[in-house]
């Protein structure tokens, strides 16, 4: 009887250990959250970059990402209300800074640089000129003037600055067709429906519909810098894919083909 007793003790005892033996294998599985993708909120003029990248990431890693790109403002106000993202990039300092005073924001750190270009339909006759301080630009066209809203749109906001810098603005203010990101203001251009547009470099750089016909000398308004960041709430695989940015050198040479220039 004794024996018997003993010999069920004992196989109670191995389906326990096999059981928790189980469950120790069963926990060491990537949780939900590991193998979800990546989701960057990216400024609008980052889409073809970003895209890129998220194919470079998914390649070496396996893992997806998902890119939501918009203007840097409606981004950053997605994230006040709780909109769930793992990276955050945008075109302007003052965005980052919202979500950083929002306590959202992990790490942040300088992206990429860019330039403000002035377009016009590529049928148009305009011919390439320099803008300068004797160029009285606002007679120079007849028509509207597309870019950015200036309210939550980094580029209309850089725009603004170099209008006003050269004191343009007030005159062309009612020619003025805001749009609601910089691709936006980039199409409507291509549509012809305004005579020119100010966008970014690398907008006007992979568009076949428009050309440049001026750059805006660069002491004109602030430094056109992005930002980078990844979020608290973010998981090790947003993580890994904000290093994947600086430390990849295949994602260094798109950031060439686009025609941003590297912070510092």
């Amino acid at each position: 009887m004794k024996k018997k007793a003993l010999s069920l003790l004992v196989l109670l005892v191995g389906v326990t250990m096999l059981l928790s033996a189980g469950g120790q294998k069963e926990s060491a599985k990537p949780s939900a959250a590991e193998t979800s993708p990546v989701v960057v909120f990216n400024a609008a003029s980052t889409t073809d970059l970003v895209n890129d990248i998220a194919d470079l990431f998914a390649e070496a890693t396996g893992i997806a990402v998902e890119s939501n790109p918009a203007s840097s403002g409606t981004l950053a106000h997605q994230l006040e209300q709780g909109a769930e993202a793992d990276v955050y990039i945008s075109a302007s300092k003052k965005w980052m800074d919202f979500t950083k005073d929002l306590g959202i924001t992990e790490e942040v750190c300088p992206f990429v640089k860019n330039r403000l270009v002035l377009i016009a339909p590529l049928d148009s006759p305009m011919e390439p000129f320099e803008l300068t301080g004797n160029t009285d630009f606002p007679a120079i066209f007849k028509g509207r003037l597309s870019m950015g809203d200036p309210a939550h749109v980094p580029a209309g906001k850089y725009a603004e600055d170099a209008l006003k810098y050269y004191g343009w603005y007030d005159t062309l203010t009612d020619r003025i067709q805001p749009a609601a990101d910089v691709r936006a203001a980039l199409m409507v251009v291509e549509l012809g429906e305004t005579e020119l547009g100010i966008v970014y470099e690398t907008d006007a750089m992979k568009s076949q519909k428009v050309k440049i016909v001026s750059r805006f000398p660069e002491e004109s308004h602030e430094p056109i810098e992005y930002f980078v960041a990844y979020l608290k709430e973010s998981n090790a695989a947003g993580k890994q894919f904000y290093d994947f940015l600086f430390e990849n050198e295949k994602v260094g040479e798109l950031y060439k083909k686009y025609g941003f220039s590297i912070s510092k």
